[in-house]
């Protein structure tokens, strides 16, 4: 008897001792990451990016300064690019080469670009660039009121559903096919399916000829549908890739209650 309490003080005192030690190692771990991100504050990356890109970026979504944005937050652009390009130099090399030549073709942000226009060429030096990339990677900018507008802000036309393009329209039963029809074991297939509907998003994103309420209506759709494509680009996990690939099929079909072709 003597034996069996004994057991059990040693195995609850080894217990305790274990949950002491994981506790105090990831105490240890968030100090850490604290210590670095405010280090992130004193380089000469943060200088720059706070001297040359919040002229026009604001760090954060602020809503109550929304009608004073002239380009969309930093936040927004690293949750863009970090999904495409989870490698650090991966993503420094697409952010120098989307702000040395900025392109259409090339933006990852066509919402912003339709609202904002294309950002101009910037002179600044490969290494000032690299520089502020790479904090951009860094830095943690936390979290902020979401200024996203959600599938359930969707509003018919006074009744009518809105007329779209038939290429547009097209475009969408490409996509709604391609998700049907798409079966794969290989999570970097659902990679590239993140990719494949992206690429479509963005390209009636940026059809010109869209203006006015309609073209808010089709960005409140996109938007609806953002996170999951961007999750199914970055996802490494193949069920994941299958529930968001699942996800992305089911909010599709949103378009056919709210838009038809002329």
């Amino acid at each position: 008897m003597r034996k069996i309490a004994l057991n059990i003080i040693v195995i609850t005192l080894l217990s305790f001792f274990l949950f002491s030690c994981s506790t105090n190692s990831q105490t240890n771990t968030d100090n850490e990451k604290k210590v670095a991100q405010a280090e992130i504050y004193n380089t000469k990356g943060y200088e720059l990016l706070k001297t040359k890109c919040y002229i026009c970026h604001f760090e954060k979504p602020d809503p109550d300064k929304a009608d004073k944005m002239i380009a969309p937050p930093m936040m927004r652009i690293k949750e863009h690019y970090l999904p495409n390009y989870p490698n650090k130099e991966d993503f420094i090399n697409a952010v120098v080469a989307i702000v040395k030549n900025p392109s259409e073709e090339k933006t990852l942000m066509p919402g912003a670009v339709k609202k904002f226009k294309l950002m101009p060429k910037l002179i600044y030096t490969d290494e000032e660039l690299k520089l502020i990339a790479e904090t951009i990677y860094n830095l943690d900018f936390g979290t902020a009121p979401k200024l996203r507008m959600l599938a359930s802000d969707l509003q018919l036309n006074n009744g009518e559903k809105w007329i779209v393009k038939p290429e547009t329209y097209a475009i969408i039963k490409e996509v709604d096919l391609k998700l049907s029809n798409f079966k794969s074991d290989n999570v970097a297939d659902y990679n590239q399916l993140g990719k494949d509907v992206f690429d479509k998003a963005k390209y009636v994103l940026l059809d010109s000829s869209y203006t006015g309420e309609l073209f808010n209506q089709l960005h409140i759709f996109f938007n609806g549908i953002e996170n999951d494509m961007h999750a199914l680009i970055a996802e490494k996990d193949l069920e994941k890739a299958k529930k968001t690939a699942k996800n992305l099929k089911i909010k599709i079909e949103d378009f056919y209650l709210i838009f038809k072709a002329e």
